[in-house]
């Protein structure tokens, strides 16, 4: 067994994951303006209280690997910029306060994108793109089966390719970035300023656009925001020409209200180049839990 944890700009969660992929328990938990010590604690509590409510001894474990935001190194969480973490030395504190040595960290959308390309909608694809849409767009790319990792740094940064000249601002400091337009947070954002709401949660907005889908100022964002996220898309396309594209993270909760009307913008747009032999998108098979199955995969 081994223990994966997701550490999104948003939320957190901790599971237990066996040696086929799957989730044998879960704890999660929602956050707001927590300084990244309150996180650590966090996790550390989450981690302990999974393996208690199930008695399990952490000898027992094999290993435990964390999925974090931004670019990890050596062991440290390093430029999150939506929790305003610039360098962090979090799995050698979660080491000393697990008892633990065996723990990894590694960017939360490529981890994603390990558990789909091992065991989900991305198992028989050899050329593919995982893309994952939450607070911010990460994502990873596979080229004959393996995951393309750059040497410099960690790469495939889809979220702060510019689409838009000098556009909205990013927290990465640049402007026009994918994310400002693309991401599920600027999604919500948008509809919660148009009505005039400030705190509700993914759920609650859900729920208004299934009752409200009819309305014509309502179909204009989602419009609006499924053009930058078809042009994004596109981008990627011409870029890797992958066979599949899959799409992860808070996106799929909303898969009834944006998935057919995004599909057929992509199948019709003139942003892709091949048009023949257009990419597929497809869905992610594991949602949102695919970051903490992708951090338990000890190596792929």
């Amino acid at each position: 067994m081994n223990i994966g944890i997701d550490l999104g700009g948003s939320h957190i969660a901790v599971g237990i994951i066996n040696e086929h992929g799957e989730i044998l328990y879960k704890l999660e938990k929602d956050i707001a303006k927590e300084n990244i010590e309150e996180i650590e604690e966090i996790i550390i509590n989450l981690c302990k209280n999974c393996l208690e409510e199930n008695n399990i001894d952490i000898s027992k474990i094999q290993t435990i690997g964390m999925a974090c935001p931004g670019e990890p190194e050596n062991g440290c969480m390093k430029n999150v910029v939506n929790l305003g973490v610039k360098s962090y030395p979090i799995v050698e504190n979660l080491q000393k306060k697990l008892g633990f040595r065996n723990i990894s960290i590694r960017n939360d959308a490529k981890c994603a994108g390990i558990a789909e390309k091992k065991y989900g909608s991305l198992k028989d694809f050899d050329d593919c793109v995982f893309l994952c849409i939450g607070t911010g767009i990460g994502g990873a790319a596979f080229l004959n089966g393996k995951m393309l990792i750059p040497k410099k740094n960690s790469g495939f940064e889809f979220g702060h390719m510019i689409i838009e000249k000098n556009g909205k601002q990013c927290n990465c400091g640049n402007k026009g970035c994918f994310e400002t337009y693309a991401s599920m947070k600027c999604f919500k954002k948008e509809i919660l300023e148009y009505i005039n709401e400030d705190n509700w949660s993914s759920r609650e907005i859900l729920n208004y656009l299934e009752k409200n889908i009819n309305d014509k100022n309502l179909q204009i964002i989602i419009e609006n925001y499924l053009d930058n996220l078809v042009l994004g898309l596109s981008n990627i396309t011409n870029i890797l020409e992958p066979e599949v594209i899959a799409l992860g993270g808070g996106f799929v909760y909303y898969k009834n209200i944006l998935w057919e009307m995004l599909n057929n913008k992509y199948k019709n747009t003139e942003y892709v180049y091949n048009k023949e032999k257009r990419t597929k998108l497809t869905l992610a098979r594991f949602g949102n839990d695919a970051g903490i199955i992708g951090a338990s995969i000890d190596r792929m």
